[in-house]
């Protein structure tokens, strides 16, 4: 009683892994993983990334007021920097454009206290203002989040595209 093995598949990749290293396009293949890398960053960073566009009307100095939020703002500023590569590696820098992007994901202090007059009770359709009573707000943690899912991804990204590349260079 035996066990039989056909290797042919893992020597044609085996071949196609020696063309790659032959073809000085080890740049390019090392270019097209990473910027997949990216390109899961940003979706996961956006996907992570609060939103939505509101208003509140808040009376102040007896009149009605309107305040408008739109945090779409932060999500649409997701942006991918150029690739470089040095002697070994490949690297691209992931970035929020927005101001208050660091806050979002971070967290932020805020005095407690202080009166905001488009937060509070409603009256009428009409906020009252209210105080803030917390000296902390928790982070989204968006970098933290994308960051997460690459690197749990990171070993099939690889080998999906390493696929492509050997199939499209004449491999298997």
């Amino acid at each position: 009683m035996g066990v039989e093995f056909n290797l042919k598949d893992f020597a044609d990749f085996r071949d196609g892994l020696i063309k790659l290293s032959q073809s000085g396009n080890i740049q390019a293949f090392n270019k097209e993983v990473v910027e997949n890398m990216a390109s899961v960053y940003v979706r996961e960073a956006k996907l992570n990334t609060p939103v939505g566009k509101r208003s509140v009307k808040f009376m102040q100095r007896g009149k009605i007021q309107t305040k408008y939020f739109d945090s779409e703002h932060t999500r649409q500023s997701w942006s991918v920097g150029k690739y470089q590569l040095n002697n070994t590696s490949g690297k691209v820098e992931v970035f929020n454009t927005s101001s208050y992007a660091s806050f979002l994901n971070d967290g932020h202090r805020q005095e407690v206290g202080r009166f905001l007059p488009w937060i509070g009770q409603s009256k009428g359709g009409v906020m009252q203002g209210g105080r803030l009573k917390k000296t902390w707000v928790d982070g989204a943690y968006m970098h933290e989040k994308a960051e997460k899912v690459v690197n749990k991804n990171a070993k099939r990204i690889m080998e999906i595209a390493l696929k492509k590349w050997v199939k499209d260079h004449g491999g298997y």
